[in-house]
C-alpha cells in the first residue's frame, strides 16, 4: 500500500516540477499503459486456477454489480439534470 501511495506522490511531484513544460503525448502514453495493465491483469487471472474454476459465479456477480452501478449512476445523473434544469427556470 505504501508503494502505491509513494508512486502517486512521485507522479504528483514530477507533474508539479514539469507543469510549465507541456507533454504532448499524455493521452497516448496513458492509453498504452492502461491497455498493458488490463492485459497483465488478464494474464494473472487466467493463471489463477481458483479464479478460473469460479468464473461463472464471479462473472454473474460482476455483471449484476456493474449493471446496478450503471443504473444508479444514470438515475443520479438524470435527477441532477432535472434539478439543474428546473433551478434555471
Amino acid at each position: 500500500m505504501f508503494i502505491v501511495i509513494a508512486f502517486m506522490f512521485g507522479g504528483i511531484l514530477i507533474g508539479y516540477l514539469t507543469r510549465k513544460k507541456p507533454f504532448r503525448y499524455t493521452q497516448q502514453v496513458l492509453a498504452v499503459l492502461v491497455w498493458a495493465l488490463l492485459f497483465l491483469l488478464g494474464v494473472i487471472i487466467g493463471g489463477n486456477e481458483q479464479l478460473m474454476k469460479g468464473m461463472g459465479a464471479i462473472g454473474l456477480e460482476a455483471f449484476i454489480i456493474a449493471t446496478l452501478a450503471t443504473l444508479g449512476s444514470v438515475t443520479a445523473a438524470k435527477c441532477l439534470w432535472h434539478f439543474v434544469r428546473h433551478k434555471d427556470k
